[in-house]
């Protein structure tokens, strides 16, 4: 059970430096197009894909009137 797991988590971590590497070559533009195929190719095989949290809105700033 063990050499399964510790099979497994190599496996992952090759595939974390091929991913890596991969990415490290490519512009922030190039990045979110990868990343956009990713999840569609993910919702077409029916995988729920979490979308990216959008950043928060600050309140508008509240105007003291006078008078």
């Amino acid at each position: 059970m063990k050499l399964e797991i510790e099979r497994f988590l190599d496996h992952i971590d090759q595939w974390k430096f091929k991913l890596h590497e991969r990415l490290k070559g490519m512009t922030p533009a190039q990045r979110k197009a990868f990343w956009n195929e990713i999840h569609e190719d993910a919702r077409a095989r029916g995988l729920t894909v979490v979308e990216p949290e959008q950043p928060a809105k600050l309140p508008p700033k509240r105007v003291r009137r006078s008078g």
